[in-house]
Parts: C-alpha cells; sequence; structure tokens
C-alpha cells in the first residue's frame, strides 16, 4: 500500500520532486476515494481535514450566499485542492462538487503541513501551486469585467472545438445551467445568447452547437 500511494503522489506536481522519506510519511495518511457524479467532496465553512488530489474526472467550485449560487472555477484531473485553506488554516469557502466520476486521494492535512515544513520542494510546490490557482482566477475575473457576455460564450465555444477541425460540433456535455454559472451569467441569459448566436454562425439544437460559419463566430469572439 505505501509503494502504490508513493507511485500516485508522484503524479502530482506538488509531490513530483518530494524526497522520498516524505512521501513514505505521507503513504499513511492517504486515503484513495472514489465519488459518482453530483458529490460535494468538502463541507464548505468547515477548516480542511484533507487536501484532495484528483486522478480522474472533472470539477466544480461551487459558492452560494441566501439564494444565489455560482461556479467559480471548473478543473479536470490531475489537479490539487484545499491546499489554500490548509495553509492558512481557514475554513473552506467554496463548495467541492464532482462533475463526472471521480477518483481521488484524500491527504491528511497535517501530515500535509509537516511535509510543506520539512521538505523544501514540497514547500516550493505548493507556493507555485497556490500562485498558479491565484492568477488563474485573477485571469477569470478579468474576463467576466471585460468581456461582453456574448464574447465569453464565443470563446468557450471556440476552446471547446475539435483543435483538428475534422468536427464543427460542439456539445455541452453538463447542465446548461452549470455552464451559464461557469460564464458568469445567469441560466436566462445564456438561452437569449443562443438565439443570438445563430445570428452569428452557429446553429444550436438543444446542447448540440454547430458551428456554420466559423470567421463570423471568431469576429464575435474578439468583439
Amino acid at each position: 500500500m505505501p509503494d502504490i500511494a508513493i507511485s500516485a503522489l508522484r503524479t502530482f506536481a506538488l509531490f513530483s520532486d518530494a524526497r522520498e522519506n516524505t512521501l513514505r510519511e505521507l503513504a499513511p495518511s492517504c486515503i484513495f476515494q472514489s465519488f459518482s457524479a453530483g458529490i460535494e467532496i468538502n463541507k464548505v465553512g468547515q477548516i480542511p481535514r484533507y487536501i484532495y488530489c484528483l486522478r480522474s474526472g472533472s470539477i466544480e467550485a461551487w459558492a452560494r450566499l441566501n439564494d444565489a449560487e455560482t461556479i467559480l472555477a471548473t478543473t479536470t484531473a490531475p489537479m490539487v485542492f484545499e491546499v489554500a485553506a490548509t495553509i492558512r488554516n481557514q475554513p473552506a469557502a467554496l463548495s467541492i462538487v464532482t462533475r463526472e466520476p471521480c477518483q481521488a486521494i484524500a491527504v491528511e492535512t497535517a501530515a500535509f503541513l509537516k511535509a510543506v515544513r520539512d521538505d523544501q520542494a514540497v514547500c516550493n510546490a505548493a507556493l507555485v501551486h497556490v500562485s498558479g490557482t491565484y492568477l488563474a482566477m485573477t485571469q477569470r475575473l478579468l474576463d467576466q469585467k471585460l468581456r461582453t457576455a456574448e464574447q465569453r460564450l464565443s470563446q468557450w465555444i471556440l476552446a471547446e472545438m475539435d483543435p483538428s477541425g475534422r468536427s464543427a460540433t460542439v456539445e455541452i456535455v453538463f447542465s446548461k445551467r452549470a455552464l451559464a454559472y461557469e460564464l458568469g451569467m445567469s441560466p436566462a441569459n445564456l438561452s437569449r445568447l443562443f438565439n443570438v448566436l445563430r445570428e452569428h454562425g452557429i446553429a444550436v439544437d438543444g446542447k448540440t452547437m454547430t458551428i456554420t460559419d466559423l470567421k463570423k463566430l471568431e469576429a464575435l469572439a474578439q468583439g
């Protein structure tokens, strides 16, 4: 079991350069977990007991206030979360929900913090991880503040296109509600935008979007 845990941890940038004895100390604190879709992994408002190393699948980071809710970020494996809250010893601010079946390693926070203190490589990797997350969230905020809703949706479609160019079809593989929140808009606004995009090179049929005029779509994305 320790060797399996060590090999699995090595696949994450946070632990890839860790000393062997650091990983051997971490191994007993590791729990291999499987989650079905729609499962809330952590508890908002509580100081994390674990950091989670996502091995497969994808997750959504939800924020809620009274009756309002939104998705602040989505990510796919491999990814580690709850690092910042653990280092700061603060309650989790976001609800992490599985978008699809996922596999993860839960590492006890006490063991992780000891690794950060004792192993310079883990400490450096934690700094890189937290700063990278901060920059990604900053870029996301800038997109929502400086780009129109039409630009955000059209850029999302372009990003989801087959990079080989063999397919002009994009499927929304999760709920339209989740897509709306991910793009920083209401579900009603997203529905309105689908009608707008019909005039800019996109045919919409349910959760399937077909690009009929790529140049028009690219022009809309650029603004």
